[in-house]
């Protein structure tokens, strides 16, 4: 599972690329020094949004950059689904990391990484939350990851009740969970994507307002549908 160190160090990132989430995910912590970005590969960033804070909100969103569409890599992926997304949607992809996927058009997001962990947060005009972490450790199954993702979101101020991993692939599993923001008792709900391959891990959540997760449900699995990784996947082919 996730070392403590680890853990740590993507907290840290998250709170710098939090700016403008929805309460399904958002942290209480603030800052004002952001530096907007496109890509989870080439950005950085130190702001961070106060989810009781409409004001401290409404800024960090205008330091957000607005995604557009990148150069998909030549060669072949190992993707969660062959299903399409819509035509004017936008493509990102980390070149560091090896994976992209497709968003809605508006979108925005930031991204950050330390001591080889990235994270990558972004927000739909849907106000769908999307956040990727990735890092490499060999040793991880799924249901570490999925764990992982448990810890995470805890260690951000929420109780989480995961559901189990349902198997997409070998490569990828999905799970649904419930969550509560300690603070104040709001409550979310998110889809959880994991994915590995021989030494890379990917961690993909997406999360709204539980109130307002049927609506957005078919975006939500359009999104992480459209994951895909040129690491080779789990069996390194």
């Amino acid at each position: 599972m996730m070392k403590k160190s680890l853990l740590l160090i993507t907290v840290s990132i998250f709170a710098v690329v939090a700016a403008g989430c929805s309460a399904s995910i958002t942290t209480n912590t603030t800052s004002n020094n952001a530096k907007p970005a496109n890509t989870a590969a080439n950005s950085t960033s130190s702001n961070s949004s106060s989810s009781n804070s409409a004001s401290n909100s409404n800024s960090a969103k205008k330091d957000q950059a607005k995604l557009t569409n990148e150069k998909k890599p030549e060669g072949k992926s190992k993707k969660v689904s062959t299903n399409p997304v819509p035509t004017n949607w936008v493509y990102v992809y980390d070149e560091k990391k090896g994976y992209g996927f497709s968003v809605p058009e508006g979108t925005t997001g930031e991204s950050n990484s330390q001591d080889g962990v990235d994270v990558f947060g972004a927000t739909t005009p849907e106000k769908i939350d999307i956040f990727v972490i990735a890092y490499k450790d060999k040793t991880l199954s799924k249901e570490d990851l999925l764990k992982d993702a448990v810890d995470f979101l805890t260690e951000m101020g929420q109780t989480v009740k995961p559901g189990e991993l349902k198997g997409e692939s070998a490569d990828y599993s999905v799970a649904d969970a419930d969550t509560e923001m300690k603070a104040d008792g709001r409550k979310g709900k998110l889809r959880i994507l994991v994915g590995t391959d021989v030494t890379d891990n990917y961690i993909m959540i997406l999360g709204t307002d539980a109130d307002k997760f049927a609506a957005n449900e078919k975006i939500i699995d359009e999104i992480w549908g459209s994951f895909e990784m040129w690491s080779g996947g789990a069996s390194g082919s």
